[in-house]
């Protein structure tokens, strides 16, 4: 309380001084009344005001005020405008980031040399053809490539190859700035030799910003993914080197004659010299003389100003020592356009008078063929795209051809003569419509052949007569169908007949015809394609194929119907038939299972193709002249080894050779008859007589014939012999081999001899005079002749005996032959 009087007085006290302040006429401040702090309790705005000073240069203060403003307000917009920029400018880099993942080495289409090979005697891969290209290379792996030819591109080209990331930032921003500055002469340009390698395989070479980002990361992105040594491999094997000659293998062997693994430093630096400019850098380059017409050489000076500045960066980084420097800076190159060298070399001249366009081979073009149907398929290209392809993409393409084989073909091939007498097959065909006979107008069947082993690989190919002079041209062995005749009969009705046990060595059918959409079909037609009627007599299975008749496959395709057989024919054997031509046409029907009167028919390839199981113990291949394709610098792109399958069983394959064997030995193939050899044949005879085959089969090799006229018209000398042409052209050279071949044994299969009265594995009650062979499955053994006397003398004991194992021939084969029903049932 006393507190508060206090204050109170002092209050007053204080009010009554200002009063009196007042009342003198003194200036006085407003009182505003207390702060409401202890510190402060009252307070003054008065005591707030600046003291009044006079302002000088008023307006330039004032404009340099509003000029800060701005300049402050222009920094703050550059500021945020970088920032936008930045930030867009992130974005835009950042897509092309994206497009750079899946950039591969792979991607890049090398156009090497394609080039063919076979194998010699000793088993070594020879070149057989060499298909020249507008861009050629010869692939070399890096571990093949000297160290100092490394050094020599990378010191010339790209210097810190070995240590950066796939972009070098100190020569990239020197190679920008130079080009407006004009600091220095640069010998290099802006790109690593990764970035390079990106152009090519790209083919992104847009002069622009963008592209230059792209191949920024896409070069860093290829560096992550593949070693140093991998991209300098496939650099060196892109890269030009002048006119056609690309990669530096081809420009090594080009430019001084050897591989690239043995040049020394001087000639690793002239090459390396080239690529900056190879038009006018490598040695050869130059022009013609408008006026002399000579040969003015520009290149070699220019060469070697470029390889002295290449020597010195080998130098310069540490790759040469001195004396190496001084010593490769002062050799002399002895080029391959030089007499020096042309006189240490004349096999070159020889090489230079050969016809680069010389025709191909039919084994060539075969292998060509079937490259491309492979490429066609796998990239949907045409024929052409594919030839194309090949002629571009460096191929390595390893064929299974025997060389002795197809020389020997070949050389029958050159003449007509050689195959059959010319005069027994001329013709006359009135060509301009006159009705006058010229011998221009005289024309010869074509004719082809093709052998094959017993895994497929084809061996030898001849695709017409006469000399071969197109190139690629067209191929009668595997690209002409034709009709087959009979000797389609083991491939559909007697192959699944003998597989399905519906048939054995000795099964009798009756010598008639089936019927047919109400008639009676087929007839039956002699060697000289004559009409013979129909015995109605009892034939052997083995005799109804020696003799080739029809009637009787007719009859196995009507019991196994004709599906059944298609089927057959083309799962398992690998027959091309037709199923639907979409007009009507099919060969599902019973002539062109029965006869081979085929929609469109087969090729010769195709056929003696179907022949493989038979010599093989079974196995189906697919015929095939290639093994493997290698592209670029060894990546194996194809590999065929036939796809094996079995097609029928291995007793099957034995007792249809067998048969077969007694086509050639007993039957129409007599002809093709071999001193050394087994062989087991069929023929084929249209009823027009357009087309004769023979497909024989030795233990070495399976092999067949086609004669035929372009035309389709008949071969009017109806005694030619289709295994007689067979043997004309192949038989002594089959005969005169000299190796341990054999057809597969069957120690399953019965053999024993055939009871002439039911077919059957003759008892000891019957008469035989031939042999047969059966399946363990399908092994009747006679129970039908009866004995008609007893024997007492002295043979008793061996009558005795054949008694006995005649009697253990039945016991064994009771438990595995089917019923006798099963001889002329349907098959299931």
């Amino acid at each position: 309380m006393e507190n508060n009087k206090k204050k109170k007085a002092n209050n007053s006290e204080a009010n009554s001084k200002r009063t009196a302040k007042a009342r003198s006429g003194a200036p006085q401040r407003q009182y505003y009344g207390p702060t409401g702090t202890p510190e402060y309790p009252y307070h003054s705005p008065e005591l707030d005001e600046p003291t009044v000073k006079i302002k000088r240069f008023p307006i330039l203060r004032q404009t340099l005020s509003i000029l800060g403003s701005t300049l402050a307000a222009l920094f703050l917009i550059l500021i945020i405008t970088c920032t936008i920029v930045t930030t867009a400018l992130v974005v835009y880099v950042m897509n092309f980031r994206d497009d750079v993942s899946n950039v591969t080495i792979e991607e890049m289409e090398l156009s090497y040399n394609t080039n063919i090979y076979a194998q010699d005697e000793s088993g070594e891969w020879v070149e057989i053809y060499e298909v020249s290209n507008a861009s050629q290379r010869i692939p070399i792996n890096i571990d093949n490539i000297s160290q100092h030819v490394r050094d020599a591109f990378v010191c010339a080209e790209d210097e810190r190859f070995y240590t950066h990331d796939g972009v070098d930032y100190k020569r990239t921003l020197s190679a920008f700035v130079n080009m407006f500055v004009h600091i220095y002469d640069t010998n290099q340009g802006g790109s690593t030799i990764t970035q390079q390698l990106i152009k090519n395989i790209t083919g992104d070479s847009e002069q622009s910003p963008s592209r230059k980002i792209r191949e920024i990361f896409r070069a860093m992105e290829l560096e992550r993914a593949y070693s140093k040594d991998k991209i300098l491999e496939t650099y060196l094997n892109y890269i030009g080197f002048g006119g056609t000659s690309n990669g530096i293998e081809h420009a090594a062997q080009k430019y001084f004659g050897k591989s690239a693994a043995d040049l020394d430093v001087a000639e690793a630096a002239c090459l390396a010299a080239i690529p900056k400019s190879p038009e006018t850098l490598n040695p050869f380059a130059g022009y013609t003389d408008d006026v002399t017409g000579e040969w003015v050489n520009t290149g070699r000076a220019k060469n070697k100003e470029r390889q002295e500045y290449v020597l010195w960066q080998m130098y310069d980084n540490g790759a040469l020592t001195y004396d190496e420097y001084q010593a490769a800076l002062h050799e002399k190159l002895i080029f391959t356009d030089s007499e020096e060298y042309k006189s240490a070399h004349p096999e070159i001249e020889k090489e230079e008078e050969k016809d680069t366009n010389n025709t191909t081979s039919w084994i060539i073009d075969a292998a060509m063929y079937e490259v491309a149907d492979y490429l066609s398929d796998k990239f949907n290209l045409t024929t052409e795209q594919a030839i194309t392809r090949i002629n571009h993409g460096g191929y390595q393409i390893y064929t299974t051809v025997n060389l002795d084989m197809q020389k020997y073909v070949e050389d029958k091939y050159l003449d007509l003569n050689n195959l059959v007498e010319k005069d027994r097959v001329a013709k006359w065909q009135d060509t301009n419509g006159d009705g006058e006979y010229t011998t221009e107008e005289i024309v010869y069947p074509e004719s082809a052949f093709i052998a094959m082993n017993y895994k497929g690989e084809i061996l030898s190919v001849a695709g017409a007569t006469g000399e071969k002079t197109v190139p690629l041209c067209w191929n009668y062995a595997t690209m002409e169908p034709r009709q087959p005749g009979s000797t389609i009969k083991p491939l559909t009705t007697y192959g699944l007949a003998l597989e399905n046990d519906l048939i054995h060595w000795g099964s009798i059918y009756k010598d008639e015809p089936i019927e047919v959409e109400g008639k009676k079909w087929p007839t039956n037609y002699s060697e000289d394609s004559s009409a013979m009627s129909i015995s109605h007599k009892d034939l052997k299975i083995y005799e109804a194929l020696e003799k080739s008749y029809n009637t009787v496959p007719a009859q196995l395709c009507d019991a196994l119907t004709p599906q059944k057989v298609f089927e057959f024919a083309t799962t398992r054997i690998g027959l091309d038939l037709c199923e639907d031509s979409g007009d009507g046409h099919t060969d599902i029907a019973y002539s062109p299972l029965t006869v081979g009167a085929l929609t469109y028919g087969l090729t010769l390839k195709n056929l003696v193709n179907g022949y493989i199981p038979y010599g093989n113990g079974g196995t189906q291949y697919e015929a095939h002249l290639v093994s493997k394709v290698v592209q670029g610098a060894g990546d194996v792109i194809y590999e065929n080894d036939g796809t094996p399958h079995e097609a029928v069983s291995s007793e099957t394959a034995y007792v249809m050779n067998k048969l077969l064997q007694d086509v050639v030995n007993n039957g129409t193939g007599q002809k093709a008859k071999l001193e050394n050899k087994h062989v087991a044949g069929k023929t084929g005879t249209t009823q027009d007589w357009n087309d004769m085959t023979f497909v024989g089969l030795t233990e070495d090799f399976v092999s067949g014939v086609w004669l035929g006229y372009t035309e389709r018209s008949e071969i009017e000398d109806h005694k030619i012999k289709s295994a007689e042409i067979w043997y004309n052209i192949i038989g002594e050279y089959a005969n005169s081999l000299d190796t341990d071949a054999e057809y597969p044994t069957n120690s399953n299969v019965i053999e024993g001899k055939v009871c002439t009265k039911s077919g059957k594995i003759a008892g000891p009650n019957c008469s035989s005079t031939t042999t047969g062979y059966w399946k363990s499955s399908n092994a009747p053994v006679c129970d039908e002749c009866k004995k008609s006397y007893t024997t007492k003398s002295k043979n008793e004991n061996s009558g005795s005996a054949t008694e006995t194992t005649a009697a253990h021939a039945q016991e064994n084969n009771a438990a595995t032959t089917a019923p006798a029903a099963q001889e002329t049932a349907p098959a299931q």
